[in-house]
């Protein structure tokens, strides 16, 4: 019994004991998170506060600039220079290279400012050039005139604003408009009164008018019209000198000129015979119909034996049949004439209504004046294609006149 009373006490002891132990591990424990967790808080609580202390500063934003010494800036003779030497071959692809060129000197002496323009002045008064435009050469070496849409026609606008200039002084010239200003405008006046190429008294004229219109009108318009009277033989034209007259008389309608229209008569027809479609173009164009008199009798003149010409004569006198008289005798006299074919005839009619490459009429009076001619017309012919032309054109007036007016 004693034995069982003392092995009972020892469980009960080691019990005792254990709990004890196991009591005080878990309260040690419980003691070692609570300060782990407290720790973590109040690090936590700093770590908020700093950041929002960081969100209310101003944001430090740092520039940094590198600096370059520039050592190769090259000055106004300098860089005219090389664009003596800077000469296009035929071959594309070196030619492109060196237009590339081109462009960038000239860009260079744009930038350069006012520091540029007594070098431009001295070349430009040297009268030097350089070309730059390319044309075709035959087996014999000869230029190839360009037709077909390479070409400028009759009416074209001759261009003066070029992506690449089509010549040094050329490209001068729009050096000289880049940097603008009183100076550059005088060199642009001097040089228009040395200048022997049309293009560039084309050139200069439209600069000098979008910097100061009409403060050189008048220098513009006697260069042009001297250039016109006595024209100067370029010593290797090439396709621009070809429409130097087109450029010239551009000058003149640009300005609104009327005062070299008796000259412009007189050339009407050269005298190889041949219509001068510039002069034709300046009349018919700033003249309107009052320059009908002065197509009617050039249509007239003997010694205009092509028939192609004297037909872009008569169709720019037709250009105001209806109310002109003269015109309308013209247009009468061409439909009747058999020595016209009837297809060209009938074409002619036609363009009472805008066909064949005219203008569709839209003054009422010029319609029913041109329907009028139709019906004394009728009446003069019996070409059966002739008629239904007559009739057709008559009814596409009429249906003009009816046509809502915008």
């Amino acid at each position: 019994m004693k034995t069982v009373i003392a092995v009972l006490a020892a469980l009960l002891l080691g019990a005792v004991l254990g709990y004890y132990y196991h009591s005080s591990r878990t309260a040690v424990s419980v003691a070692q998170a609570g300060a782990n967790e407290s720790n973590w808080a109040a690090e936590k609580a700093a770590l908020e506060q700093q950041l929002a202390e960081a969100r209310r500063r101003s944001p430090d934003v740092r520039t940094i600039t590198r600096t370059h010494a520039v050592t190769n800036k090259l000055s106004a003779p300098e860089i005219l220079q090389r664009l003596t030497q800077l000469n296009p071959e035929t071959s594309d692809d070196s030619r492109n290279r060196t237009l590339r060129q081109i462009v960038h000197h000239l860009q260079m002496l744009a930038d350069l400012g006012s520091e540029a323009l007594p070098t431009i002045r001295d070349f430009l008064k040297a009268n030097k050039d350089l070309d730059y435009s390319y044309d075709v050469l035959n087996a014999a070496g000869e230029r190839v005139s360009r037709t077909g849409a390479a070409a400028w026609t009759s009416r074209a606008a001759a261009p003066t604003d070029f992506l690449v200039p089509p010549s040094l002084r050329l490209g001068l010239i729009d050096v000289l408009d880049q940097i603008g200003g009183d100076e550059a405008q005088a060199i642009l006046a001097e040089t228009l009164d040395i200048t022997g190429r049309g293009v560039e008294v084309a050139h200069i004229a439209r600069v000098l008018h979008s910097e100061a219109p009409d403060k050189y009108r008048d220098a513009a318009l006697k260069a042009a019209k001297d250039l016109l009277s006595n024209p100067v033989a370029a010593g290797a034209p090439n396709r621009i000198d070809e429409n130097a007259r087109a450029y010239l008389y551009q000058v003149l309608t640009m300005h609104n000129d009327t005062s070299f229209a008796p000259v412009a008569q007189s050339q009407l027809i050269n005298p190889d015979g041949h219509v001068d479609k510039q002069a034709l173009n300046y009349l018919s164009g700033t003249f309107k119909e009052q320059s009908v008199p002065a197509l009617f009798e050039a249509c007239k003149n003997p010694k205009l034996t092509n028939q192609s010409e004297r037909a872009t004569l008569v169709n720019a006198v037709l250009a105001f049949a209806g109310p002109s008289a003269q015109a309308n005798q013209l247009f009468s006299e061409t439909i009747v004439s058999e020595e016209i074919p009837s297809g060209i005839r009938a074409f002619t009619v036609q363009g009472l209504a805008g066909g064949s490459g005219r203008e569709r009429p839209t003054d009422p009076a010029v319609i029913q004046s041109r329907i009028q001619l139709l019906q004394t017309l009728r009446g003069q012919t019996k070409d059966e294609r002739i008629l239904r032309s007559i009739d057709d054109t008559r009814t596409a007036l009429e249906r003009l006149a009816a046509a809502p007016k915008e």
